[in-house]
């Protein structure tokens, strides 16, 4: 059943001529929560629910509730697994249920629920992980095996593996909090409530040659969000805040008894915005995203220090070196088979990174305001699983919300798809890839067009990477949660009644496979044959493997490989491989790889390292803009003439003079229009530079008022104004919107972007505030305040 922002239609169905609960129908009022209110229970013999009473001064709160019965507990079908005892038979007569002391009594059975229970948002219940197998959705010609569950896995996010063919997991058990953890403003967070609330990486083995993982070593515990890894040698980078670290076993117990940071200084923060990789480039470097939280990093190995910014970045496992790349990407940054990076965010299907650094790098003079395209604007989902209300974005159905792991299938018998994780929607997307343009596009694959490439039934579902393994399935990592939202997004009101932890215990990664098909090779043992694989992850792993030995010998057979392979990926990776290893030189690279046009690109080209100007296509070279702009201008702000310097008392005075105002949405979106508009986006109104209002729309009123009054309280890092002093002693502020080699590109109130070259930048900073002006006060009665917050909720 569909869970409703108001009156729900089983609450409905309770009501009398004078809109108060029949008791004939099953309903019961009851002051729940102690608040002075009588609340709503419902059960009848087809439905049931828990409603909370909302008062008018508490609606004025929270804007996706209305005074009256709206705060939904739980609502549904009568007989599922989170129905009450009814209160009425089905003919209408009395179940002789009582509420008194604190609990719900059901007389016949002497047995009693407590209120606390009532006021629990048990949200579906849990599947087996058989069960669970059994509502995955595949296209025709698909299936799906359960390689591993709980308990030998728990709460995974990324898996890869080594040349042994074992699974490397990273589970991520202490989401949302780890110990001692809050939200941003205090209201919620976790000391050690649970033995599971760590960080963890576990080693996978299949002893029988099954298919199903049976054996679990724990490699390293007590790690903070940990969010991804990368084999390399005798161990793993690890990504774990504030570092990134090597991590190895050297007496073969499986578990880890040396640990070496190699950088160090990433933000901490949101779980959901931390640091992540890795990915394998063609230059054999590791490639890792930004998580939008940057950080001040020191490279141990070499010294360097590097502010990070609103970049990726990448690094070279034999020496330490560190280099910054084209960002920035949330969660997860890919590439296919000829070089091309992908990366996106929660709601941004993907992301191509057409413009590489390195060549930035060398011609800073070169102009640009992103050095990246957007893949496909449209961002319906068709989930299979039953529609529940998000806590942090009630509005968003059928929509993109949590996009993740855009990755480019590498198996050779699928070119030119990629797939991306939706865990909020309970589904994996597919998309197919366009080489033609200036940069590269995907539509929605033609399979897929009303419906998803893996969809589950189950609202627990929650894949957070999609892979190509070592036998050329794809494998599916299921963190298998019941609350994927981060409660720094959820209202209090709401979080103290969920389960943050609800599956804390559980985890599944699916292996999705041709129906029929046998299972290919887990292991790989000469890597120079493996070189010739049409799975990208084989060819990956044979090109590690010798660089790590140095294995010069093999030179011959990949510059073979590099003139006879029929497949343009075996000779593109043939070909970095053998100049790596001292074969072939950077400029016979390029020659040998630039015909392969429109797939290769700038960015594999320039990743040889040739110093060559013609790295872009004819309709590459229409995205470079020319080496002097126009000046930008940006939209027109009120004037702030009154600047109070005590801004909680602003926030306190109106807080308290908009409990008495009802808000009308007709003015409030004038008042928008003329406040707001440059700055934010509500529904398709608004430019995005802060935060898209919609998003917040569940936060309490009070946190509102203070972010509109008091904008600088709390700032989130990629929300953080940046200062830029021009050597003409010229001043300018905005948010940081992208960097490159040669300059930085600051968005402006009214969405405009200005393209600094770094010539010309004296001092560059990041400020302590947000854009967000104070002594809104002198331009905004309490009356407009009401008014806008109404708009924004929609009411």
């Amino acid at each position: 059943m569909r869970f409703l922002l108001l009156l729900s239609l089983t609450f409905a169905t309770c009501l009398g001529a004078a809109e108060t609960p029949d008791k004939k129908k099953g309903a019961r009022l009851v002051d729940l929560n102690g608040d002075g209110h009588e609340d709503v229970v419902v059960s009848n013999a087809q439905e049931y629910g828990v409603y909370l009473y909302v008062p008018k001064e508490r609606a004025k709160k929270n804007l996706q509730w209305d005074e009256g019965w709206s705060q939904v507990m739980r609502e549904g079908k009568a007989g599922d697994a989170n129905s009450l005892p009814l209160l009425v038979r089905a003919d209408g007569s009395d179940a002789g249920v009582t509420f008194r002391e604190g609990a719900m009594w059901i007389e016949s059975t002497k047995q009693h629920i407590p209120f606390s229970e009532l006021l629990r948002v048990p949200g579906p219940a849990p599947k087996s992980p058989q069960e669970s197998l059994k509502t995955l959705r595949l296209k025709p010609g698909y299936e799906a095996t359960l390689v591993a569950h709980e308990p030998l896995v728990q709460d995974p996010v990324f898996v890869d593996w080594d040349a042994k063919g074992r699974m490397w997991v990273v589970e991520m058990g202490d989401y949302p909090f780890a110990p001692g953890e809050k939200t941003k403003d205090g209201s919620l967070g976790q000391d050690k409530v649970s033995p599971l609330q760590a960080g963890r990486v576990k080693i996978l083995e299949d002893t029988n040659g099954d298919g199903v993982y049976d054996k679990a070593a724990l490699f390293l515990d007590g790690l903070k969000h940990p969010t991804g890894l990368a084999p390399w040698k005798d161990g793993v980078f690890i990504a774990n805040i504030p570092d990134i670290f090597h991590a190895e076993d050297t007496d073969g117990d499986g578990k880890c008894d040396k640990r070496e940071t190699w950088f160090t200084g990433f933000t901490a923060g949101n779980p959901q915005h931390l640091v992540n990789g890795f990915a394998w480039g063609l230059d054999g470097w590791l490639y890792g995203a930004n998580g939008d939280s940057g950080g001040s990093l020191t490279c141990v190995k070499t010294g360097k220090k590097v502010e990070l910014g609103t970049n990726d970045f990448r690094f070279d496992p034999r020496t330490g070196e560190f280099a910054l790349e084209g960002g920035r990407s949330q969660y997860g940054k890919w590439r296919d088979d000829f070089g091309n990076w992908f990366g996106n965010n929660n709601s941004t299907l993907g992301w191509h990174y057409w413009l590489p650094f390195r060549h930035l790098e060398r011609h800073p003079e070169i102009v640009a305001k992103s050095v990246r395209g957007v893949l496909n604007e449209d961002k319906r989902v068709f989930p299979a699983s039953p529609p529940v209300r998000r806590f942090n974005w009630a509005s968003a159905v059928n929509t993109l919300t949590s996009g993740c792991s855009p990755m480019p299938l590498r198996n050779g018998d699928v070119p030119e798809v990629m797939v991306i994780c939706e865990p909020a929607n309970n589904l994996v997307h597919r998309e197919v890839l366009n080489y033609d343009g200036a940069h590269i596009t995907s539509t929605r694959h033609p399979d897929d067009a009303e419906s998803e490439f893996i969809a589950s039934e189950d609202n627990w579902f929650r894949p957070s990477l999609a892979r190509t393994g070592p036998d050329g399935a794809l494998y599916v990592v299921d963190m298998y949660r019941l609350v994927l939202e981060h409660p720094e997004w959820i209202p209090a009101e709401i979080a103290k009644g969920l389960d943050l932890r609800g599956g804390e215990d559980r985890g599944r990664i699916y292996r999705i496979g041709k129906t029929g098909a046998p299972r290919g090779r887990m292991t790989l043992e000469d890597p120079v044959t493996a070189m010739a694989s049409s799975n990208g992850w084989a060819r990956d792993t044979a090109q590690r493997l010798l660089l790590e030995r140095g294995e010069a010998s093999a030179i011959p057979a990949l510059e073979k490989l590099c003139a006879e392979s029929p497949a343009p990926s075996v000779r593109v990776q043939a070909a970095f491989t053998a100049m790596q290893l001292g074969g072939m030189t950077a400029d016979e690279v390029f020659t040998h790889i630039k015909p392969q046009a429109a797939r290769v690109r700038a960015a594999a080209l320039t990743a040889t390292g040739a110093q060559r100007d013609d790295v872009f296509g004819d309709l590459e070279k229409t995205l470079l803009q020319p080496a002097k702009t126009p000046p930008v201008v940006a939209a027109a702000m009120p004037v702030i003439t009154n600047h109070n310097t005590d801004r909680q008392k602003v926030v306190a005075k109106y807080v308290a003079d908009t409990t008495k105002l009802e808000g009308d949405v007709k003015r409030g979106a004038a008042v928008f229009q003329k406040v707001c508009l440059v700055c934010h986006k509500v529904r398709e109104l608004g430019v995005e530079v802060g935060p898209d209002l919609a998003t917040v729309a569940t936060k309490p009123r009070e946190q509102l008022i203070e972010a509109i009054f008091d904008p600088n309280r709390a700032v989130e890092q990629r929300n953080a104004a940046t200062q830029i002093t021009k050597k003409d002693k010229s001043l300018l502020v905005g948010q940081l919107a992208s960097e490159t080699p040669g300059n930085v590109t600051l968005r402006l109130p009214g969405g405009a972007e200005m393209v600094v070259l770094r010539t010309e930048i004296a001092t560059q900073k990041t400020l302590t505030t947000s854009l967000m002006p104070e002594g809104l006060e002198s331009v905004l009665s309490a009356q407009d305040v009401a008014d806008v917050l109404a708009f924004i909720a929609g009411k």
